[in-house]
This record gives structure tokens, sequence and C-alpha cells, in this order.
């Protein structure tokens, strides 16, 4: 998966539809080589894709989630 795909499902998801991620998978869209609270820059980075698209993004470190976006539910 590539920038382009993840944007591309997060444009076309439902209000309140979440999407999970694989760590490494997202994290290498990201230019990086993991997930972690001290790759700030990434999670903004990450953060800021989710808002483009209407989505807020989630990711827990210490929990052992998958990162995720939700799909907002007001447009």
């Amino acid at each position: 998966m590539i920038k382009e795909d993840l944007a591309r499902e997060l444009d076309h998801m439902d209000p309140g539809a979440t999407l999970t991620v694989p760590e490494d998978v997202l994290a290498r869209m990201f230019g990086e080589d993991t997930l972690s609270y001290d790759s700030q820059d990434a999670l903004r980075h990450i953060a800021a894709f989710a808002l483009e698209h209407r989505c807020t993004f989630s990711f827990h470190e210490h929990e052992g989630a998958v990162p995720c976006f939700q799909k907002d539910d007001v447009f």
C-alpha cells in the first residue's frame, strides 16, 4: 500500500468507519522504520494526513494497538 492508496481508502470510508493499517506499512509510507512516541514528526504528519481526509488518527504504542484511522461523523 502507498499513500495514494491510503488516501483513496480514507476518502471513500463511511462516517464513523475505522481503518487499521499495519504499523510497519504506515511507518514506511511516512519515511520511518517503525512508529513510536519518539517519532513525533512522523506522527504529526500522519495526523495531518488523516485530517486532510476528514479522519482522526490514533496510535497507542504501549497498548499493542494497531494504528487506526476513523472517519469523522460530520463533514
